[in-house]
């Protein structure tokens, strides 16, 4: 820009693509130099330099981003130090709840080993009630399928089976009690599970309230840095906040100066301080920073009238700092749009940073809840398996009782396809007998006919000799011999100890030979275990 011949000036400071105006220190910028300008230049008309004063006004309205731009990082300190208060805090927090994070899941997989081992231990219950029961079954309709012969029962007696001579009301009471049991297995299962349903509740909360926090972790992969070096730290968006708003003073600084030349020059040219009173006064463009009059009247009372030389400077450099004027604002905008990206992604960490701390307080309020229910999980655990192992015992007494029902049951089967064969046996038995004492009267039959025809041979030859008197009774008949069952012919009309089916005659029932047959395959399938 242009100088007097006793200043540099510029509108912009060194910082920037613009020179340095006037010095604060000499507003005046030419006052103590004698030399005359370097250059003579034409006479500026004084339309133009109010032109100037009022371009120089409007520039001043910059103050609002410069005031802006001091709240910005103002602010911008302010959440910084906020974010590292609540960052330590939430840091700090966050290792406290993963710890107990840890200890809790430490618990609940415990409490998941013993609510699964339960569920298969039930599965492996019931697959053995249903086995035993099952078999029961089995038993029972073999039973009921049995008919029992009608030689073992009174005559015109309805025909039964070998399920109606024994109580049906023992084993639903022992299934009724089994099913009672198993619902109180199925209750004390179904509450353990709600705990357990509450406890995930509780750590699903936890961990959906952790979430916002895990941002502040350190990266766990390349992506996540890359994704974190796309926001660049806070310390730098901080440190660039405040250089912006220093270099937006320093444009504003030099805005000022530039407009207190403007004065100075509008006010030493003739006619120049009534013009840019008017033209101040048409000016309603924008809203006023400053006010010329005032401005103009303070100079003409406080600055001494200049030489004509130096008022040609002042002019010089006020037209030649002029076109500067819109670079600075421009500067001043850019800048302040700059900030409030920077402003937007500090305050955006920030906010994540809040966010983390209010997620991890969340969770801390959340674990203590947590933690006062605690006691009831673990107490809900130790009920669970107190009521588990009693319904277990109880469950498989009564299982026992079964299994012992189910062999006296097999026994009776057992034991009536015995008492078929053992009647069988029998009734051979006494084939044999009668066989024998058949062919012991055969042989006796023989004897007696024998003795019959040697009495008669023996009459004939010297019964004519003997007189009667001599063997009395030698005429008479052979004594009789007869064989009975035990019993017949008792004078008391009582019978044996021995009580067997018999037909009317008295003779031994025989069963039919399915019968037999049906009763010794039982026996023998039975015996090999049903192969």
């Amino acid at each position: 820009m242009a100088t007097s011949p006793t200043s540099a000036s510029s509108l912009s400071p060194s910082s920037s693509r613009h020179g340095s105006l006037l010095q604060a220190s000499d507003p005046h910028g030419y006052l103590g130099h004698d030399d005359p300008p370097a250059a003579a230049t034409a006479p500026i008309a004084v339309e133009t330099l109010v032109e100037h004063l009022l371009a120089a006004k409007r520039s001043l309205s910059s103050m609002t981003l410069v005031l802006r731009a001091n709240d910005l990082s103002t602010h911008a300190r302010q959440l910084h130090e906020e974010s590292v208060i609540l960052g330590a805090q939430t840091t700090f927090l966050s290792k406290g709840i993963n710890d107990q994070t840890k200890l809790l899941m430490r618990v609940r997989r415990n409490m998941i080993r013993v609510y699964d081992a339960g569920k298969r231990e039930f599965k492996h219950i019931i697959k053995t009630l249903d086995a035993a029961n099952g078999k029961l079954e089995n038993t029972i309709e073999m039973l009921r399928h049995t008919k029992v012969d009608p030689v073992f029962r009174p005559p015109g007696e309805e025909p039964k089976n070998l399920l109606d001579f024994v109580d049906e009301n023992q084993v639903d009471g022992m299934r009724d009690a089994l099913k009672g049991s198993i619902a109180e297995l199925q209750a004390v299962q179904t509450s353990f599970d709600g705990d357990l349903f509450r406890f995930d509740n509780d750590l699903r909360a936890l961990s959906k309230i952790l979430k916002p926090s895990t941002s502040l972790s350190p990266p766990k992969s390349p992506s996540d840095s890359i994704h974190q070096q796309q926001h660049p730290p806070i310390l730098d968006l901080l440190a660039s906040l405040t250089s912006h708003s220093h270099s937006m003073a320093e444009h504003l600084t030099s805005l000022t100066h530039h407009f207190d030349m403007c004065v100075t020059a509008v006010r030493i040219t003739e006619g120049g301080a009534a013009l840019a009173r008017r033209k101040a006064a048409e000016d309603t463009t924008s809203a006023d920073p400053v006010s010329i009059s005032g401005v103009i009247a303070e100079q003409e009372s406080n600055v001494s009238e200049l030489e004509p030389e130096e008022k040609a400077d002042v002019v010089q450099v006020v037209v030649q700092d002029a076109h500067e004027v819109d670079e600075v604002v421009a500067d001043l905008n850019a800048e302040m749009q700059q900030m409030e990206v920077d402003f937007a992604q500090l305050k955006e960490q920030t906010d994540r940073t809040k966010s983390a701390y209010v997620a991890v307080t969340q969770a801390f309020q959340v674990l203590e809840e947590i933690g006062s229910r605690l006691t009831g999980y673990i107490a809900a655990e130790t009920e669970f398996l107190e009521r588990w192992g009693a319904e277990k015992q109880s469950i498989f007494a009564r299982l026992e009782e079964m299994e012992t029902l189910g062999e006296f049951y097999e026994g009776y089967g057992s034991a009536y396809d015995s008492l078929i064969l053992e009647v069988e046996r029998r009734r051979a038995v006494e084939e044999k007998i009668q066989g024998i004492w058949r062919k012991a009267k055969e042989q006796v039959d023989k004897l007696v006919e024998s003795d019959w025809k040697d009495r008669e041979t023996f009459r004939a030859e010297v019964g004519d000799y003997i007189p009667t008197d001599l063997w009395v009774g030698m005429s008479g008949p052979l004594k009789r011999w007869e064989v009975v069952r035990a019993g017949e012919g008792d004078a008391s009309g009582q019978a044996s100890e021995e009580v067997m089916p018999r037909q009317e005659d008295g003779s031994a029932v025989q069963l039919s030979r399915e019968v037999v047959d049906s009763a010794r395959e039982r026996i023998r399938m039975g015996m090999s275990g049903g192969k």
